[in-house]
């Protein structure tokens, strides 16, 4: 094993031939900041959204379906783009990248370019997202395909699934033989494989703008961290050797969404562009529970939030929260999305919610009907890019976002971007730079402007009426 990551880490280190990105719209990572190629200051908020042909779950020897999924297509892109969104976290699966051996799915890598083609038309990123959940389709709910199970399966399973397949032995077995590197069944290391996957999407898509960056394991369930460590610094070489500034978003182990707060690093991230991408789910699955956040009190969150930006300082890069949700067809489930976001205000972190999919957690109920409330509540007025270093974010009221910000000479003269989702404020809004209006240009979902240049401190904000 050492050896195999030695030739990733070697990679790495002689890829500065690599091109980088120089379209001014691709993201970078400088320091505990995401970027755009102008030196804007960005900030995600977002869905988890799935699309057919990437994500996995059905079958073609007529078993049924582990679950039924409702696609991301043009309508629902433009509905993004109108709730002020800017990004979506795409879950996909190595079982339709990579459904035999070294065997890349065309039809895969063309139809993640249909979706990064939705987002630029849109104006959103997207987050590749190698999502698994109790390992594979075949044993669990999703991930890998047949033939990196290892050891093979005694029993293939098939729909409907649940959660309670997380924890059998088929599953933990075929997990701790990837976290190992055990061959796969075609002899290669099962990470090797795993990453060679992924390279076949940032050779195909790693130029396209659209493309935030890429989420290396949803979830891992493991006991050592040496072992996942090893893990990222493996993808992100892999990654890095072709995509040279590609952030790489790295998650800590998945017990986090019960702990609510995970290991302190001992030293920063130092494999190129990353970011922290833990999950909150903070009173839902915490351990003792809170009973879905029976109390309503957000103080009682504030603490695994906290936890996070202290766990994002540590590994110096940015904060982002890949998946956050509750139940939305109960009444707190609003309100617990509104306090979450608070605290990632508070924390200047970007956000992906789970998810947009329909039913009780989604931003659609089961008839498909998206759910008005929460549409306002997570299309709330944010900061899309700052020309300059982002310092705090406040809501004074409804319908009135104010940000303090510090400009610098990298972005002297670039425009502010803030989100205006209709259905959080009415067009009668304006927008003021220090306090004195200015003339800004409106779009669908979104709004920018220029701000005077001084020293200092200074603030924007967009006052309007909130739809209710």
């Amino acid at each position: 094993m050492r050896s195999s990551l030695l030739v990733f880490l070697l990679a790495a280190a002689c890829n500065g031939g690599v091109p980088g990105r120089t379209d001014p719209m691709a993201v970078h990572v400088e320091g505990r900041a995401f970027r755009d190629g102008l030196g804007r200051q960005l900030l995600f908020r977002g869905y988890n959204a799935k699309a057919h042909g990437l994500f996995d779950v059905s079958f073609s020897d007529g078993r049924t379906p582990n679950y039924d999924f409702i696609d991301f297509g043009e309508p629902d892109a433009q509905r993004f783009e109108e709730l002020g969104f800017d990004v979506i976290r795409l879950p996909v699966s190595w079982s339709a990248l990579e459904p035999q051996p070294r065997q890349y799915a065309a039809a895969f890598l063309s139809r993640l370019g249909e979706v990064l083609a939705l987002a630029r038309l849109h104006h959103f990123w997207v987050l590749f997202d190698m999502h698994q959940d109790a390992y594979s389709k075949e044993i669990g709910e999703d991930g890998a395909p047949l033939w990196a199970i290892v050891p093979p399966p005694t029993m293939l399973l098939e729909g409907p699934s649940s959660d309670d397949r997380r924890l059998t032995n088929q599953v933990l077995d075929a997990g701790f033989s990837f976290w190992n590197n055990a061959p796969a069944t075609d002899g290669r290391p099962l990470q090797d494989a795993f990453i060679a996957a992924v390279q076949q999407v940032a050779r195909s898509h790693g130029s396209d703008p659209a493309l935030l960056g890429y989420d290396a394991f949803n979830e891992p369930v493991l006991f050592d961290v040496d072992l996942l460590d090893q893990f990222h610094a493996r993808f992100a070489a892999g990654i890095h050797a072709i995509d040279r500034d590609a952030p790489i978003l790295f998650e800590p182990l998945g017990d986090r969404n019960q702990a609510d707060h995970a290991r302190i690093a001992e030293a920063p991230w130092s494999d190129g562009p990353g970011a922290y991408a833990p999950h909150i789910y903070t009173g839902q699955f915490s351990m003792p529970s809170q009973n879905g956040w029976e109390s309503e009190d957000p103080t009682v969150l504030a603490p695994s939030m906290a936890a996070a930006d202290v766990e994002a300082a540590a590994w110096g890069t940015p904060l982002f929260v890949g998946e956050f949700g509750c139940d939305q067809s109960i009444a707190r489930g609003p309100k617990w999305f509104d306090a979450e976001l608070d605290l990632q205000d508070a924390h200047l972190a970007s956000s992906t919610a789970w998810a947009r999919e329909c039913g009780s957690w989604g931003l659609c109920d089961d008839a498909g009907v998206e759910r008005a409330t929460t549409a306002r509540v997570m299309s709330r007025l944010y900061p899309r890019a700052v020309a300059g270093d982002l310092i705090a974010i406040e809501h004074p009221e409804p319908g009135h976002l104010l940000v303090r910000y510090r400009a610098s000479a990298r972005t002297h003269g670039l425009a502010h971007e803030v989100s205006a989702s209709t259905a959080n404020v009415l067009d009668d809004y304006v927008v003021k730079c220090d306090g004195v209006e200015v003339a800004a240009e409106r779009a669908t979902g979104r709004v920018s402007f220029v701000c005077p240049v001084a020293d200092g401190e200074q603030t924007f904000e967009l006052v309007g009426t909130p739809a209710m």
